[in-house]
């Protein structure tokens, strides 16, 4: 084509896109004529950043303003000011995400009451996103316009300020009109496009995803937990779409243009971060919840078939919730919907609660048992929020712990009424408490709560201490308290508290009430408002008259010996309050309290008699480590590997507890690694899953990284070939449909640790199956999957296996298979693979945007990978840093799983050389902390453990 003649085809284009634009325009505004019926006032519209360098995207500074400052500008503080409350919304939005559009319109009508006069109204808007174009200020009951003085954007805290006169008990009518773009970053309004398999056409849908703060970023409001208010929206969409949101449709009309308005009944009073709504063309699954709530699982309309469990689950859970709660679920209805690109597994909008594609949908033939439970579990942790988060919400960030927390410890109790099964109670220990240990031991962790003052930091505060260690604690009061009485004070809490907020203290209060003789403030306070736990160093001391005494002292656990801390940082001075429980070899059972001390008590139990022993923190309920006296490991020991599984009067949990304390303590220096290696010689009898993949997790994963490449790594293989090769030759590498899940976990776990040691054995099978699998299309078992693809491709696979991998990863409509073959890809060697992959990443045209940060995980743990990783990362940090912002937490901690496994001092100087070269962390200034405890801790292991271990090793290897 002639220059000319594109010229005048992009004229025409041109008006023809004002034209659309302008009838858009007219749609909106003739939806809600209403809202502009009088002219809108002359407003003054200044930006006050530009009196600043600050741009739109910089975060709020620390910086503490003086009480005249704050009374001038009220704008500079980070929180809104409690004079102007929000009460009602009325919201029109048409997202216009057809074709290649990215942009929305709409406009609002917010009913406020004004607590004490005030010249100011100030809101959330993220102006480098939207703007207001039109705004009013109105009487509620004249219906009289205020006079604006002036209005204009404060980027730094994300604020939209109308500066007029408003008097006490003065309800008012905020009408705002606003325009923006779809967001790029899959949070705020976002467009997000999937295939359709059976017609092979590239489709688009629109969602929203407003969890912590982005709201802001698809309508003005005010974003803070503790503004409720009611909702009522309006969508206007093409009639072949279906528009969703919290609430039930009311009515749909025709509109301008072909176009479809759709209004949803008003909402109950909820937080802004539970808004959402959803355009596409999905269809559903639907059933009945106790025969009068309607729900619904979404997704496109090839995936119907994998919607079936998660609407069983849903169902079950619903129900169960409501018994156990004695609270009925307050909404009408209750959506699940698939999402094809979210940033999260899945987030509890109110009624309408989105996921990803693998954490809702669900192929028996395709997905393995692991990915079934996270189905179930992400179904059971998000419906938990519809009361604990929507109906009652934290007054504020600082206390997420309220909603996660309890989430996650709830999801685990939705789940066990589902599948009793799966042995829920241990696998708690494996996925939450033993994991958040690991990040709880650093000085760069936190409080449970937290200080709060800025948005980076809002996101930050998402991390394994509010969900993990939260649930932890939740789990070791409910221990404390009991079933009935935990659930007694849970229902007065929601009673007490639904539709409203409340702090952690609130929910202590009501819990004392409602139990007897205990002061859960004054327990649970030393466990929320201070970091870190403690370990209890134990000294038995056998007295004459067949008694041992024992001595309990308390101290908080650190990873790194090094490190110490100063008691007089904490109110407490790292001093708990402990339910110190035990149980012994004779079956006596017994608990003794810690009040912030050390103890001395006497047990009814011989230790003269080498046959006994006792074991602390039954059941592993409390969360605190131990550290017992070497005579007392070898015991433990001995009578794990000496006694007929089934007479182990130790439950899964106990095992499972010794396994981590043993590792976590020998990796800290506190007791010797021919102490753990010797406890781990018992599990050649151990037949449940859970204490291998704690020892997986807590104990090989730490070591394989620390000597991996060191030449004394032959001999812990070695060590671990003898050790396990009987084990695996016992069980099998074939799988039985037939065989409890716990041997086929097993035998999995097993194949694991053993191809990622590379033993010829067991590689033999991983190729043969894998090559059976990617040449002549053999089913791999499920179960089996990932090791196949993972191993497989490390130590099997060709270029040419690499690119059909990719392309079945392309074609794939399995999200969790899609989710293993994207694995696979990453654990190569060759480095044009690596580059390759994260070339492919980067793009964003193959690999959705939400699995960005899962590849970069994922080579991080390639051995093979790491140092072209860590090179890459440095060349693109910028690039990085400018697409997804300092305020996403998922990069802010990309770096700390990048470099968390440098053992050397050239290593820590490269990661410091690289944080003062970009000073600013953003939501990632704990993880950079985090960093660099990790790589000290790293070089002092290898000073000092990496020489006693190998001299053990040395030992070991020269009896056999």
């Amino acid at each position: 084509m002639e220059k000319r003649g594109l010229k005048k085809l992009v004229a025409v284009l041109v008006v023809v896109s004002v034209v659309l634009i302008v009838a858009v325009a007219a749609v909106v505004w003739k939806l809600t004529k209403d809202a502009y019926e009088v002219s809108e006032p002359e407003t003054q519209r200044i930006d006050p950043s530009r009196a600043t360098s600050t741009p739109a995207t910089q975060l709020s500074t620390k910086r503490v303003y003086t009480q005249e400052e704050l009374k001038s500008q009220p704008w500079l503080s980070l929180r809104l000011s409690p004079q102007v409350v929000p009460v009602h919304y009325n919201i029109t939005l048409f997202p216009d995400f057809y074709g290649d559009h990215d942009s929305f319109s709409g406009n609002e009508t917010i009913e406020v009451n004004i607590t004490t006069p005030t010249r100011h109204i100030i809101f959330h808007m993220a102006s480098n996103y939207m703007n207001v174009t039109r705004a009013r200020v109105l009487t509620s009951v004249t219906g009289e316009d205020l006079a604006i003085h002036r209005s204009f954007s404060y980027p730094p805290n994300e604020f939209y300020v109308i500066e007029t006169k408003l008097a006490v008990s003065q309800p008012v009518v905020v009408k705002l009109e606003f325009e923006g773009s779809l967001t790029k970053a899959i949070v705020g309004l976002y467009k997000s496009t999937y295939i359709n398999s059976f017609t092979n056409q590239t489709m688009s849908m629109v969602s929203t995803k407003f969890e912590p703060t982005y709201a802001r970023y698809a309508f003005p409001c005010f974003d803070e937990p503790v503004m409720k208010a009611m909702f009522t929206i309006t969508m206007i969409h093409r009639p072949e779409y279906t528009a969703l949101s919290n609430m039930p449709v009311q009515r749909q009309e025709q509109s301008f243009h072909g176009l479809v308005s759709t209004t949803f009944e008003t909402s109950v009073k909820m937080s802004t971060y539970l808004v959402c709504v959803v355009v596409s063309e999905y269809n559903y699954t639907e059933t009945r919840v106790q025969g009068n709530m309607t729900l619904r699982v979404y997704a496109a309309p090839d995936k119907i078939p994998q919607t079936t469990y998660a609407l069983e689950v849903a169902n079950t859970t619903l129900s169960y919730y409501q018994d156990i709660f004695q609270f009925k679920f307050p909404l009408p209805k209750q959506d699940l919907i698939a999402i094809p690109n979210f940033v999260a597994g899945a987030t509890e909008h109110w009624g309408l609660i989105t996921f990803r594609e693998s954490a809702v949908l669900f192929n028996p033939e395709q997905a393995s048992l692991l990915s079934q439970q996270t189905v179930a579990i992400t179904i059971t942790h998000e419906l938990a929020h519809q009361w604990f988060g929507n109906l009652a919400t934290m007054e504020w960030w600082n206390d997420l712990w309220l909603n996660e927390g309890f989430a996650t410890f709830l999801q685990y109790v939705g789940l066990e009424h589902i599948n009793a099964d799966w042995d829920l109670e241990t696998m708690f220990l494996e996925r939450e408490t033993f994991p958040v240990m690991r990040r709880d031991s650093e000085l760069a962790s936190h409080p449970i709560i937290t200080s709060v003052e800025s948005p980076s930091e809002v996101t930050s505060v998402f991390d394994l201490i509010s969900y993990d260690k939260g649930s932890s604690i939740i789990r070791m009061l409910y221990s404390v308290m009991g079933h009935s009485t935990f659930f007694k004070g849970i229902t007065a809490y929601l009673n007490r508290y639904q539709y409203g907020n409340a702090k952690t203290d609130d929910l202590w209060n009501i819990m004392s009430e409602n139990s007897e003789n205990l002061d859960v403030k004054y327990f649970m306070d030393t466990w929320t408002v201070q970091q870190g736990f403690p370990y209890i160093n134990i000294s038995l001391t056998p007295n004459a008259n067949g008694t041992t005494t024992v001595t309990a002292r308390q101290e908080r656990f650190l990873s790194n010996p090094e490190d110490k801390v100063n008691p007089t940082e904490s109110p407490f001075g790292y001093k708990w309050f402990i339910h110190l429980d035990y149980i012994t070899s004779t079956g006596q059972k017994g608990q003794e309290i810690m009040n912030l001390t050390d103890i001395t008590f006497v047990v009814n139990i011989s230790l003269n008699d080498p046959r006994h022993w006792i074991k602390f923190n039954t059941d592993t309920s409390g969360f605190y480590s131990v550290l017992y006296p070497v005579e007392m490991w070898i015991r433990l020991t001995s009578y794990l590997r000496n006694t007929v599984p089934k007479e182990w009067t130790l439950s899964a949990s106990d095992r499972s507890g010794l396994v981590n304390d043993a590792f976590i303590m020998a990796a800290s220096g506190k007791v010797g690694y021919d102490v753990t290696l010797s406890l781990f010689s018992y599990m050649k009898s151990e037949a449940h899953d859970i204490p291998w993949m704690v020892l997986m997790m807590s104990g090989f994963n730490y070591i394989n990284s620390m000597l991996d490449t060191f030449q004394e790594y032959q001999l812990w293989k070695a060590y671990v070939f003898r050790t396990l090769s009987p084990v695996i030759r016992d069980i099998g590498y074939t799988e039985n449909k037939t065989e409890p899940q716990t041997l086929r976990n097993r035998r999995v776990i097993l194949v694991n640790i053993l191809s990622g040691l590379g033993h010829q054995e067991t590689l033999a099978y991983v190729k043969a199956v894998f090559r059976a699998w990617l040449d002549n299309g053999t089913s791999v078992p499920v179960d089996f999957r990932q090791v196949i693809y993972q191993y497989g491709m490390r130590y099997g696979g060709s270029d040419d296996d690499w690119d059909k991998i990719w392309n079945k990863y392309l074609t794939e409509t399995s999200p969790q298979e899609r989710d293993l073959l994207l694995k696979s890809l990453t654990h190569v060697r060759k480095p044009y693979f690596i580059d390759k992959i994260l070339d492919l990443a980067l793009q964003e045209k193959y690999i959705k945007r939400q699995d960005f940060f899962g590849v970069i995980q994922n080579l991080a743990i390639n051995s093979a990978a790491t140092s072209l990783l860590w090179k890459w990362v440095q060349e693109h940090y910028q690039f990085l840093r400018d697409r997804f912002t300092l305020v996403d937490r998922d990069f802010g901690q990309m770096v700390y799983f990048v470099v968390r496994n440098y053992n050397t001092d050239f290593q820590l100087s490269e990661v410091q050389r690289f944080f003062t070269l970009y000073p600013e962390a953003g939501s990632g200034e704990r993880s950079r902390k985090l960093a660099i405890e990790n790589i000290n801790r790293n070089i002092y292991w290898m000073k000092h453990f990496r020489p006693d271990i190998v001299h053990w090793l040395e030992n070991e290897i020269s009896k056999s």
